[in-house]
C-alpha cells in the first residue's frame, strides 16, 4: 500500500501571496513609467497629454531630462497595501495640474535663460523674456498630465496575472496529486 499525498495548499497560498505583492509592485512601477512612453494616462483607455506650448520643452511631453519618470518607485509593498510614488519636486503639479506662483527666483532663472538663448534661439529667448517679465505673485497654469494613480487597466492586468497564476498552480497540483493505485487495485487519494 502506498502513502497518500495531501496537497500543501497553505504553503502554495503563502507563496502566491508573496509573489503577487512583488509582481504588483514591479508591474505598477512599469505601468506608470509607460505613461511617459505613451505620452498619456491609461485608466480605461489611453488619454493623450496636451502638448506643451513652451519652446523649452523636450521632444516628448514631460520628458526633457527623464528625472520625473525616473523618480517613480515603490515606497511600500505589504499584504495590506502598495504605495508607488514619484518623488520629484514637480511630480504633483504635473500629475494633478494647477497653478504655480511666480517668484523672484523664477524671474532670475528666466532672465538667465533669455540671455543664454538670445543669439542662438530666438523663439526660446522670447519665451524666457516673457516669463521673466511676469509679476512676482502672478500665476502660471500647469496643465494636468497624469502619469500615476488608480487605473482600471492596471487593476485588470494584475487580476488577469493573479487568475492565470492561480490556475497554473492549481493545474500543477492536480497533476502532482492524482490518484495513486494501490497494489490491490483500489484507488486512493
Amino acid at each position: 500500500m502506498s502513502k497518500n499525498k495531501i496537497p500543501e495548499f497553505l504553503r502554495h497560498a503563502k507563496l502566491l501571496k508573496k509573489n503577487a505583492i512583488r509582481y504588483a509592485a514591479s508591474e505598477s512601477v512599469i505601468f506608470f513609467k509607460e505613461s511617459f512612453v505613451n505620452e498619456g494616462w491609461t485608466d480605461g483607455a489611453l488619454t493623450k497629454w496636451k502638448k506643451s506650448s513652451t519652446p523649452l520643452a523636450g521632444k516628448r511631453t514631460l520628458y526633457k531630462s527623464g528625472k520625473l519618470m525616473q523618480s517613480i518607485r515603490k515606497l511600500e509593498a505589504t499584504d495590506q497595501r502598495l504605495v508607488v510614488i514619484a518623488d520629484s519636486d514637480h511630480a504633483e503639479i504635473h500629475n494633478e495640474g494647477g497653478y504655480i506662483t511666480v517668484t523672484e527666483q523664477m524671474k532670475r532663472y528666466f532672465w538667465a535663460q533669455h540671455l543664454k538663448f538670445k543669439k542662438r534661439n530666438k523663439k526660446k529667448a522670447e519665451f524666457c523674456k516673457f516669463m521673466a517679465l511676469k509679476k512676482v505673485g502672478s500665476k502660471v497654469k500647469i496643465d494636468k498630465r497624469q502619469f500615476i494613480g488608480e487605473s482600471r487597466t492596471l487593476m485588470q492586468n494584475l487580476d488577469s496575472w493573479f487568475r492565470g497564476t492561480v490556475n497554473t498552480n492549481f493545474d500543477k497540483q492536480k497533476q502532482e496529486y492524482t490518484f495513486i493505485l494501490q497494489s490491490d487495485g483500489n484507488s486512493a487519494y
